[in-house]
This record gives C-alpha cells, sequence and structure tokens, in this order.
C-alpha cells in the first residue's frame, strides 16, 4: 500500500511539473545552435585558413583563436549592464548582426592584421549575443527543471562542435575557404531571423550615461564566483585535451583515433547531457558532479598511459561525460543562487571563468610539455581534478552549513 501511495505522488509530482519545452524555449535552442556553428567551426578552419591560403606564420594561425578568446573574456562580463541600458531585445539584434556582418567581412580582405581585427570584433559580438540568450534559456526554464532546461541548451553547444568542425573541414576542401565564409554568414542569419521571433522585452533600467560608472557588481555576480571557479579549474585539464590530443595519438602512430577523439567525446557529452539535467533536478548536484570528477580524472589517466586506440576512444568516453555532466551542472548551481534580474550577469560570470579556464590550460599544459611529454602531462592533470572536487565539497559543505555560495 505504502508503495502504491509512493508511485501515486511521484506522478502527481510529474504531472504538476510546468512543460520546459514551450515555443519560447524551443525556440531559444535552435537559435542558439545556429549561432553557435560557426563559433565552433572557425575554431579549427580559420587557422588553416590564414597558414594554408594566406601563408601566414603558426603564430598568426594561433592569435586567430586568442584574439577570439580575449574578446569574450573582456565583454561577456559587459552584456547584463549593456541589456540595462539599450534593452535586451535591442543587445540581442545588434549582437547578432554585428556577428553575421563579421563572416562576410573575411571574404573582403587577405591582410592578417585587418583579419585578426575582424576575429577579435568578431569575439565581442559572439561573447554578448551567447551570453544574452544563455541567460534567456535559463529564465524560460521552469525553476523546478532548470537543471534539464540547462543542459539541454548546453548539450546544443556540444552538438554544434561536433557538426561545425566537421561542417567547415569539408567545405574548405570541397569548394573552398570563401564559401566557408558564406556558410557561416547563411547560418547566423537562420540564427537572427529566429532571435526575431523570441519573446524577449526591451524594458531600459539605465541611461546611457550609467555606462560611465562601473561597479564591479555590475559586471560580476558576487554569489555566482565560488560555482563559476569550479568550472574555470576543471577548465584547465579540460583544454589540454582539446589543444594537444590530436598531437598526442599522432605521436603514438595512432592517427585514426585522432580523427575519431572529437567525435566520440562529443556524442559522449551529448549523451551524457541528455540525462544528467533530471537527475540534478531530482537529486540535485551531487548525485551528478562526483561521479563526474571521478570520470574525469580516470579519462585523464587512462589518456596518459595509453598507448593503444581502444584507450585513446575510451579516454574520449569518460572525458565526454564528465565534462558534459559538469557545465551544465555547475552553471544551474550558479544561476539558483542569484536573483531572476542578473541572470545575465550570473551566466557571463560563469562562461568569463569557463574562458580563462581554457585559455590558460592550453597554456600551462603547453609550458609542462617539454619537460614531462603529453602522457605525464596528462597523468600530472588528473590530481588536479581530485583537487577541484576538493573544492567543491568545501563549498557545498560552507553552503549546507551557512547558507553560502556554490
Amino acid at each position: 500500500m505504502r508503495d502504491v501511495l509512493e508511485e501515486e505522488l511521484e506522478l502527481g509530482f510529474e504531472q504538476e511539473q510546468e512543460p520546459l519545452w514551450t515555443r519560447a524555449y524551443s525556440l531559444t535552442v535552435l537559435a542558439t545552435l545556429f549561432i553557435f556553428i560557426p563559433y565552433s567551426l572557425y575554431l579549427p578552419v580559420l587557422p588553416l585558413y590564414v597558414m594554408e591560403k594566406l601563408h601566414a606564420s603558426v603564430q598568426i594561425g594561433g592569435a586567430m583563436n586568442a584574439v577570439f578568446l580575449l574578446a569574450s573574456v573582456l565583454f561577456r562580463t559587459q552584456t547584463g549592464r549593456l541589456e540595462l541600458v539599450f534593452g535586451k531585445k535591442r543587445v540581442l539584434q545588434i549582437s547578432c548582426l554585428c556577428f553575421f556582418i563579421t563572416h562576410w567581412l573575411f571574404l573582403l580582405t587577405d591582410d592578417t592584421w585587418l583579419l585578426l581585427l575582424i576575429r577579435f570584433v568578431s569575439g565581442v559580438a559572439f561573447a554578448i549575443v551567447n551570453t544574452s540568450i544563455m541567460a534567456l534559456g535559463s529564465q524560460l526554464a521552469p525553476p523546478e527543471r532548470r537543471g534539464e532546461g540547462i543542459a539541454y541548451l548546453t548539450t546544443v553547444f556540444t552538438a554544434g562542435s561536433a557538426v561545425g568542425p566537421f561542417s567547415g573541414l569539408w567545405i574548405a576542401d570541397n569548394f573552398g575557404f570563401e564559401w566557408v565564409f558564406i556558410f557561416c554568414g547563411l547560418a547566423t542569419l537562420i540564427g537572427g531571423l529566429i532571435v526575431q521571433l523570441l519573446p524577449v522585452g526591451n524594458l531600459r533600467q539605465h541611461s546611457r550615461k550609467w555606462l560611465l560608472s562601473c561597479k564591479v557588481s555590475d559586471v560580476i555576480e558576487r554569489k555566482a564566483v565560488p560555482s563559476s571557479s569550479v568550472i574555470m579549474l576543471l577548465s584547465l585539464t579540460y583544454a589540454g585535451v582539446l589543444s594537444f590530443v590530436s598531437v598526442h595519438a599522432k605521436e603514438l602512430g595512432l592517427a585514426d583515433a585522432a580523427t575519431w577523439f572529437f567525435v566520440v567525446m562529443a556524442s559522449s557529452s551529448v549523451a551524457s547531457r541528455l540525462v544528467s539535467g533530471k537527475i540534478f533536478d531530482r537529486w540535485g548536484a551531487d548525485v551528478v558532479m562526483y561521479p563526474a570528477f571521478a570520470l574525469m580524472t580516470l579519462g585523464l589517466a587512462v589518456l596518459g598511459t595509453t598507448s593503444t586506440s581502444l584507450g585513446i576512444l575510451s579516454a574520449a568516453v569518460l572525458i565526454g561525460v564528465a565534462y558534459g555532466v559538469a557545465v551544465p551542472s555547475v552553471q544551474a548551481i550558479a544561476v539558483s543562487k542569484s536573483a531572476a534580474g542578473r541572470i545575465s550577469i550570473v551566466t557571463a560570470t560563469y562562461f568569463t571563468c569557463l574562458d580563462i579556464g581554457l585559455g590558460a590550460g592550453a597554456y600551462l599544459l603547453g609550458l609542462c610539455v617539454p619537460f614531462l611529454g603529453y602522457g605525464n602531462a596528462y597523468l600530472a592533470s588528473a590530481p588536479v581534478v581530485l583537487l577541484v572536487a576538493g573544492l567543491y565539497y568545501l563549498l557545498r559543505s560552507g553552503k549546507n552549513k551557512q547558507s553560502s555560495s556554490c
């Protein structure tokens, strides 16, 4: 009898939940996909473009992504301020339009310094539109299903990170780089048209003069910093995987495994995010986060010690699942601790920390490789994840004792 009663209560709980896949939320997910594809596509394609077609140096090729990342770090935190002055709808429209224009500007010059400038402007525009639309998706998800809603949104990122590079390299090989820029322009155009359909208000709370007076609280959400520091430190280890795993695999004579590594990792990440959000909402953050830390540690250890294709691809699964669970889960924690009116600032704080982790991680691992080698560098990264898990535990323990942040 008791079991029947518990089943009825659980059924009632599920029936009372607000719907997640509303028209507005679905359009937000779709717009996010089309806007994110050019971002992920350019990461491998632009360095290839300037080095192969324009005969630029490796340093310039790397700088194409570095200036984009720098722009993202500098301007993500301004998104919330811009929305308070110009309104969310206007900020979304203008940033999306600027991102669209930059794709076509790539067709008009072959000067590498101008290309770097265009890339920087592209980074500014993408950082703002990405932060704004992610914040909107977080707001549209019902509070009791926020973990699930954010997980689906970030799943779009992972799907885009598989579709974008594959599409870009295929188009470049078969039709030329010019068609890559045209493809990105069309994808952003579709995303921008979907943005026009979103039910976004244009409430303005401050005058333009307010932009000249800047307080830390206007660009950084203090309550989101502890959670964001967790994903920043975890991204330090993930960045090394993104940057050097292909070189590592080829050094081991596993070129085919290097080709499939990112596809397997992205697929694993997508699969994990489809279920982790529901688990997060039902049983809480700890149930998904501690396994994620364990899998990330194991994945780095496998990557550092294996010499077979099976080992490389097994590491891809472990790391993909771990990072795929951690990113939306920590973001959901950060959003849940802040006021609804500051979700854009929370999102900006979170992704700025994530960007810093990715940028610094690749640089730091690059410093270690000449002394340790790729395998030992990955092995050295594994204990870092355990330290991050310890930080997470301390923050969560503090929260349970005195309702502090994380």
